[in-house]
Formats: C-alpha cells, sequence, structure tokens
C-alpha cells in the first residue's frame, strides 16, 4: 500500500527543486522510522494469541515518543559484536593476570594479546558510539 502526502502549494513555493527532493527524502525516511517504532510499541503492547494490528492510538504514541526521545534505533551488528568482544576480552584479561606465569615467555604474548583485543574493541566502541553523532 502507498500512502500519497498532500501539502500544500503555498507551504511549497518557496522551495528549490533540490529541496524538495530533500524534503521527500527526509520525509519519508522520518515516517519510516515513525512506523519502526508503531511497530515495537505494537509489539510490546500485543498478547501472543493476537494479530500484529497498529491503531491510530499507536502512531500517535510513535511520535509522540519520537518527538520527545527521539527514535530509537538498532544497533548494527558489528557494535553488538564489538561490545561482546570488548566484555569477553576484559574478563579474560583479568583471569590471565598472573605475575608468577609472566616468566612464560608464551603465556606473556598470550595475555598481551587479549589485553590488545580488549583494548582494540573497548576504543572502537568509545570512538563509534551512536551519542556521538
Amino acid at each position: 500500500m502507498k500512502i500519497d502526502i498532500d501539502i500544500s502549494d503555498d507551504k511549497l513555493q518557496n522551495l528549490s527543486l533540490t529541496a524538495k527532493t530533500e524534503m521527500e527524502k527526509v520525509s519519508k525516511h522520518y515516517i519510516e522510522e515513525v512506523l519502526d517504532e508503531a511497530s515495537r510499541i505494537e509489539e510490546s503492547r500485543r498478547t501472543s494469541n493476537s494479530n500484529p494490528e497498529i491503531t491510530a492510538a499507536i502512531i500517535n504514541d510513535a511520535v509522540v515518543i519520537a518527538r520527545n526521545y527521539g527514535i530509537r534505533k538498532r544497533k548494527p551488528k558489528r557494535q553488538i559484536i564489538m561490545q561482546i568482544l570488548a566484555f569477553v576480552a576484559s574478563i579474560f584479561t583479568g583471569g590471565l593476570f598472573d605475575t608468577e606465569k609472566f616468566k612464560d615467555s608464551g603465556y606473556v604474548i598470550l595475555f598481551l594479546v587479549i589485553f590488545l583485543i580488549a583494548i582494540v574493541s573497548t576504543v572502537y566502541l568509545i570512538l563509534n558510539d551512536n551519542n556521538n553523532e
């Protein structure tokens, strides 16, 4: 199903052609985000036996959430994997920290490799945080 939105010409009279194109692109993106949020709201309210149905009230709730809190963006899979990697590598780094075993060069190399993985994944998460946008 396609939804067409009609905006009066007096609102659009001063827009250039590129501005109109950009307005269409931004509008489409915002509407899709509101619909995604409405789907999440509906899914959280739906009982297990009922069919999914997004109502006008859910759309209004999604718009209010979008306005007040912003649209929640799903984390990219790469970021989720890096979070898991940073957590696991940090745990293993702490578990491997034993000064008595540091006399063995293989153990030191293993410790340093896992420690480097923990540092790199943590720095990646800090630099690519969604709040930095």
